[in-house]
Formats: structure tokens, C-alpha cells, sequence
């Protein structure tokens, strides 16, 4: 893969974006995710969701586009500055394109947008959620130095209440670039 860079989201990638997202659940979460969900509505509902928060940007949320010139975007990462009074900024979506796992786009994204929220967040740490039957991503989390703080359930209904994890860092400083 040529040299990727990376950038704030614009509109026009919310179709990329949400097929990143499609794949990336597809790939990671088969045994989380209802297989109907998976199957097809998985589809309309990413384009949905990333057409409205493209088309209309928040303050507080960033999110960052991994694109390589030959194919454009590979990567996103969505995080929310200050989502949390304890535990800080929220990184509410990180997704590689399954076929480009393993290359350090995730760590860049993570160490880019850290950077970034350390400059205007109030609160010190970042955190995030996780599936903890995804144990990749989380041993992934824990090798930037993410620990598990928390035990909850998922209300995404598709996940059918399985375990979710929250990784937290506290303080940004620990994933700056």
C-alpha cells in the first residue's frame, strides 16, 4: 500500500467511511453482532449515520480519514473531546480496513488524535469501549497502554447484550505522537 495520510473527514467520505465500518464489524464482530444485522441493514444504517455526522459537524467530536492516494480512504477514527467528566475524551469509533490490519494505521490514528485533543480537551484522559469478545483489539488498546476500568453491557441491540469493556488512558499525553 503507497504512503497513507492522514486528514479530517470532509462529506463526500461518509459512503467510504460507513463501507470501512460495514467491513470492519463484518470482519471483527460475527460473533457479537446479530447475523441478520450483519447480512444487510448493517449497511443503510452505517451510510446513514455518517452522512448525518459529516453533514452536520459537532464541536466536540474529530474524525480522522487514513487515505492512501491510489484508493483513498483505508481508516477512520471518531473521538469526542471532553465526552466524560472522569475519564475524558471519547475515541467512539476506530476501524481499518480488515485487509490493512496489522500495518500501524490504528496506532496512528490513535497517537493523531490524541494530539489533537490534548490541544483543546479540558479533561486529561481518553477513553474508549470495546467488545471484550474482540480480544485483538483489546490486547491491541492494552499495548498502547490502555487498561480495562470498567465492565458493562452493550445497548446496541444487535449485540444482544454482550460484555463491553471500557479501556481508558489517563492522560492524553501517554498517546501523543
Amino acid at each position: 500500500m503507497d504512503q497513507l495520510t492522514l486528514r479530517p473527514a470532509r462529506t463526500d467520505d461518509a459512503p467510504r467511511i460507513a463501507a470501512i465500518h460495514c467491513a470492519s464489524w463484518r470482519d471483527t464482530y460475527s460473533n457479537v453482532l446479530s447475523p441478520e444485522f450483519l447480512a444487510g441493514p448493517i449497511e443503510q444504517n452505517r451510510r446513514e449515520l455518517w452522512a448525518a455526522r459529516l453533514a452536520a459537524p459537532e464541536e466536540a467530536r474529530q474524525v480522522l480519514v487514513a487515505e492512501s492516494p491510489s484508493t483513498g480512504p483505508a481508516a477512520f477514527l471518531s473521538a469526542y473531546r471532553d465526552a466524560d467528566a472522569q475519564w475524558g475524551s471519547l475515541i467512539e469509533n476506530l476501524h481499518v480496513s480488515p485487509a490493512l490490519r496489522g500495518q500501524k494505521i490504528g496506532e496512528r490514528l490513535i497517537r493523531a488524535a490524541a494530539s489533537a485533543l490534548a490541544a483543546q480537551a479540558k479533561a486529561a484522559g481518553v477513553y474508549l469501549w470495546v467488545f471484550e469478545a474482540n480480544q485483538a483489539g483489546l490486547r491491541f488498546y492494552q499495548r498502547l497502554g490502555g487498561e480495562v476500568v470498567e465492565r458493562s453491557t452493550s445497548k446496541l441491540a444487535e449485540a444482544n447484550g454482550a460484555t463491553i469493556l471500557r479501556v481508558a488512558w489517563p492522560a492524553l499525553d501517554a498517546l501523543r505522537v
